[in-house]
């Protein structure tokens, strides 16, 4: 089984989201926002959860019994269940046979699974998840101790690649100066409070 990304997610941080003088546009700030996005979101990265919304395609050797899991929730709804049958045609599985519950794809009882071709991406599931906002039918908001997880590593990222804000320097009149880099201590409360601000939304 695996899961990769169809269309992937508008940004739930935008570079106006992080101090700084930069533009509302800033290149740069955006692409540490869609680095550090990825390292935590969908299936790529380790929360094993869908932060903005974005369609996935899960492929399966074949079907395996009556329910499966749509891993990387919350799930938004699912848009289609193909399968490439013996012959090697892709077929599609009418809506009616089957439901999303509980974060599973349920097949009626009663219902005849087709043969499939003996390839490891013989039923291929495509599905939207993420979240999408409040509301009947809604999977809800972002959490914002995500978007605040994302803000705190991008203006750590931001200000490790500026020189001037990771190095201090220490004049001695008459005698020298000395450049530190700022201490290790300071990336690690960085990194332990994004930890803290995600570990109730990671997905074992």
């Amino acid at each position: 089984m695996t899961v990769r990304v169809i269309i992937p997610p508008d940004p739930i941080v935008e570079p106006s989201d992080i101090a700084g003088s930069h533009s509302g546009g800033d290149a740069t700030v955006a692409a540490m926002i869609a680095a550090v996005t990825e390292e935590i979101d969908g299936p790529t990265g380790w929360l094993g959860r869908c932060l903005g919304p974005q369609t996935l395609e899960l492929t399966m050797p074949g079907f395996c019994g009556w329910n499966f899991l749509l891993p990387f929730p919350p799930v938004i709804k699912v848009v289609s269940i193909n399968y490439l049958d013996r012959d090697g045609i892709e077929r599609t599985i009418d809506e009616a046979d089957y439901r999303f519950a509980d974060k599973r794809v349920w097949f009626g009882l009663g219902y005849s699974f087709p043969a499939t071709q003996c390839t490891p991406d013989a039923v291929r599931v495509v599905y939207q998840a993420g979240y999408n906002g409040s509301g009947a039918g809604k999977t809800g908001e972002v959490p914002e101790r995500a978007r605040q997880a994302i803000i705190l590593s991008v203006q750590h990222l931001k200000s490790l690649s500026v020189e001037s804000l990771y190095l201090r320097s220490v004049e001695i009149p008459d005698v020298e100066t000395r450049q530190f880099t700022l201490s290790d201590q300071a990336s690690n409360i960085v990194e332990r409070t994004c930890d803290r601000l995600l570990s109730t939304l990671r997905v074992y």
